[in-house]
């Protein structure tokens, strides 16, 4: 019961930490969003949407606005350009004959022409049985004044008509979008060519967008010369109103538009008339309104505890975020902007899947899958303790034997019910998991005589007992206990973990980390005594470190390098364990045994299509046994795989210590097709006659070398003259101790052939290996 209320209560403050962490979310998206207005970084993306809207909605004109254009047609036909005005007349009177009651004219006409000409249009205007607009249009007055200037059409024409400003005024990006009532220059208002085609009025530099969901192509077109000759009847100009201007592309006046593309300035004015007759210039909502329902919903979503409701949820937004804006603007209630309630609803989705992917990351890191116990992670990342800490481990004997008849749901279950023991006897503390019939836990203060009698009391708690699957189980756990700064828990956990190692082998209940159990002797004779179960059980294992083929651009080769997990103390490293292989004859068993396991990983890679070879490394000494030699010389004529692939590693001062027997050695070895590679070139005495008599394949240049060759001038040249020396003498060039890539770029500049280091690869376990390898493949034919 205490442990479960524990568990409950920590469980509340996880869960009001992660809350805080929605709620930053939430707040993060909201930012994310005002940004976006603010800089208008989303500019494109909203234009693009609204591209996307107005063509889901795309409408064809009124029918209400002609243009009778001066096309290519025209200007071929009447020959001459710009025109006498007469024609213009000749158009107007056409047009008064087809009962036509309203004409603008998108053309110039600030300048005389002929007399004759001029004088003709006027009187055209004059006889014209209705409106007659002629346009104005402001510029700059000079290159050098911000002073504007208004352009009007000649007074003879100007007498008798309508006057309608024809300015249009692109976006920063040449784009046009946006069209005004009017304009106003010297305090003179004109109202636009578009405004009074439709009737339309308001302020007169008042602005409105053009709908591009209207099709340019639906409105009616004539040509000029075919209403002068007649082939335009009175019945295709009913009730229209007319703008006349140049389409014609040698005649300029063209404007880049969001949707259509590049079109006349004549066809924009009559889009902007086709506009405001179909009441669409929808007012501008702006980001607001559309953000503050995604900011409410979102306040909502931040509280879902499961991906597929959050999921669900954010595109329910976003499906009414575009519902919303397609129906206004359909409707011409408004035009809203999007991109905002977008980017919030994308960033809260993803900020808050991060956060839970985080936190399964972190439970899965911290948690054991399994019995749902903290592990030694998360006892090494306890802050809530400082100063001297306690730290007891229990070691639950015969653990292995005992669950080996126990399916995998009893065996969690003896696990937890263990665990709630010892929550019990420890007054409450949380016990972690540290390994397989390992539990653990830490509290502050000193070993004292409260200690002693707390742990004896644990112990006889397990007196009766433990009910799992129907079955009566009866473990007794032995305890290590030790105790130091909360700085050190990791030290700490080691400690006692030995400590309850030792006690569980010498059957005592509990035992005390000293000292003495930390002496280099005692864990030499530690690792002696378990040498022979970590070759057995798998504990010793080889793992591959890969090696980069600057010819093949690949992955070509790897070196085995042999690793030990001991159970008790964790990794040893190499350089402490192969010492004690040495002095106590047991080196020739672990070459043998990194052989065998090299020569059946190599053959499954090899079934696998994997073309890679392998490096082993060879201790020199065992080279003088021809004993030793025959048994390696079994092994690969025994293997599946070719000879070729495998490479022995012999280090430089071993050729130049015993170099008859290594040379002897190694001829033997190389007629079953293994190559041979002289490792730490280098840091030997290897005369240069010497090296071309050496039966080996490759040199490989230590890494002391290639480590400092980028500071040293002196490494540096070496490096280069050696793989230059070794090339001339046949050998291929090996450089390890590879860490970044500006030293991987001056050894393929230096024409290194394999590079070697944690920059190409740490060395991983066999399925690493293979999956690197793999993902390599993938990678080079997807490229």
């Amino acid at each position: 019961m205490l442990s479960r209320m524990i568990k409950n209560l920590a469980a509340s403050i996880a869960a009001l930490r992660v809350s805080y962490w929605r709620t930053g979310a939430w707040f993060a998206a909201l930012g994310c969003a005002l940004a976006m207005i603010s800089t208008g970084a989303g500019f494109s993306l909203e234009e693009q949407f609204r591209i996307f809207r107005d063509g889901f909605r795309a409408r064809p004109a009124s029918g209400q606005v002609h243009i009778i254009e001066i096309d290519a047609k025209s200007i071929a036909t009447l020959q001459s350009w710009p025109w006498s005005r007469q024609l213009h007349g000749e158009l107007l009177d056409k047009l008064d004959a087809a009962g036509v009651t309203m004409v603008a004219f998108d053309v110039d006409f600030s300048s005389p022409s002929q007399p004759e000409g001029d004088l003709a249009f006027a009187k055209a205007i004059r006889n014209f049985n209705g409106t007659v607009v002629l346009p104005t249009f402001r510029q700059a007055a000079s290159g050098t004044t911000v002073n504007q200037v208004e352009n009007l059409p000649i007074k003879p024409l100007a007498a008798h008509s309508f006057l309608g400003s024809v300015n249009v005024f692109p976006d920063p990006d040449g784009q046009m979008r946006n069209y005004s009532y009017g304009t106003v220059t010297n305090g003179i208002a004109r109202p636009s060519l578009g405004a009074i085609i439709s009737g339309a009025a308001n302020e007169v530099n008042a602005q409105f967008r053009i709908d591009s969901a209207v099709e340019p192509a639906t409105i009616p077109r004539h040509s000029f010369a075919d209403v002068l000759a007649g082939r335009v009847t009175r019945a295709d100009l009913a009730n229209a109103n007319i703008v006349v201007g140049a389409t014609a592309i040698e005649l300029g006046d063209r404007y880049a538009t969001p949707r259509h593309g590049v079109l006349p300035g004549v066809v924009i004015q009559a889009m902007a008339a086709e506009t405001l007759i179909a009441g669409s210039m929808n007012p501008s909502a702006g980001p607001w309104p559309l953000l503050l329902l995604t900011a409410m919903i979102g306040w909502q979503q931040r509280k879902l505890r499961k991906t597929p409701r959050r999921v669900a949820t954010a595109l329910v937004t976003f499906a009414i975020i575009m519902i919303v804006s397609f129906v206004a603007e359909a409707r011409h209630v408004a035009s809203f902007s999007v991109m905002p309630a977008m980017m919030m609803g994308f960033v809260l989705l993803a900020a808050l899947e991060t956060i839970d992917l985080v936190r399964r990351f972190q439970r899965s890191r911290l948690v054991d899958s399994e019995t749902e116990l903290p592990n030694e992670r998360a006892l090494l990342l306890r802050r809530d303790i400082s100063g001297r800490v306690v730290m007891v481990v229990a070691h639950l004997r015969q653990f292995g034997e005992i669950t080996s008849v126990l399916s995998a749901d009893d065996r969690t279950a003896l696990i937890v019910r263990a665990s709630d023991r010892l929550t019990l006897g420890a007054d409450g503390t949380q016990i972690h998991l540290l390994g397989a019939g390992i539990l653990g836990w830490a509290r502050a203060g000193e070993i004292d005589d409260h200690t002693i009698e707390q742990v004896d009391a644990l112990a006889r708690l397990f007196g009766g007992a433990i009910e799992v699957g129907g079955r009566n189980l009866l473990i007794t756990p032995a305890f290590g206990v030790a105790s130091g700064d909360a700085s050190d828990l990791s030290r700490l956990v080691s400690r006692a973990r030995l400590a309850s190692e030792r006690a569980a082998a010498s059957g005592q209940r509990w035992m005390i980390h000293n000292s003495s159990l930390e002496t280099e002797t005692d864990r030499a004779l530690l690792l002696m005594a378990d040498i022979d179960a970590a070759l057995a059980s798998g504990d010793i294992w080889a793992a591959y470190q890969p090696k980069w083929s600057a010819q093949e651009q690949r992955i070509a080769g790897s070196e085995a390098l042999v690793r030990w997990r001991h159970p008790v103390l964790g990794p040893i490293p190499p350089d402490e364990f192969i010492p004690l292989l040495e002095a106590n004859d047991k080196l020739r068993e672990l070459t043998l045994m990194m052989l065998g396991q090299c020569l059946d990983d190599l053959a499954g890679w090899t079934a696998l299509g994997l073309d890679i070879g392998v490096a082993v490394n060879i201790s020199a000494p065992l080279l003088d046994d021809p004993q030793f030699v025959e048994q390696i010389a079994e092994r690969i004529i025994a293997a599946p795989v070719a000879g070729s692939k495998l490479t022995l590693e012999v280090t430089e001062s071993a050729t130049v210590s015993s170099a008859e027997a290594v040379i002897a050695a190694l001829n033997r070895l190389r007629t079953l097709g293994l190559r041979v590679s002289i490792d730490d070139y280098g840091t030997g005495q290897s005369t240069l006659t010497y090296l071309k008599s050496f039966p080996a394949d490759e040199l490989k240049i230590d890494k002391s070398f290639i480590s400092r060759m980028l500071e040293s001038q002196g490494d540096q040249a070496m490096v280069r003259s050696t793989i230059a020396l070794a090339h001339e003498l046949g050998f291929k060039v090996v450089a390890e101790g590879v860490e970044d890539g500006e030293c991987l770029e001056k050894l393929v500049e230096f024409g290194c052939d394999t590079m070697q280091g944690w920059h190409i690869g740490k060395p991983v376990p066999i399925a690493d290996f293979i999956a690197l390898a793999q993902s390599q493949i993938v990678q080079q034919r997807a490229a």
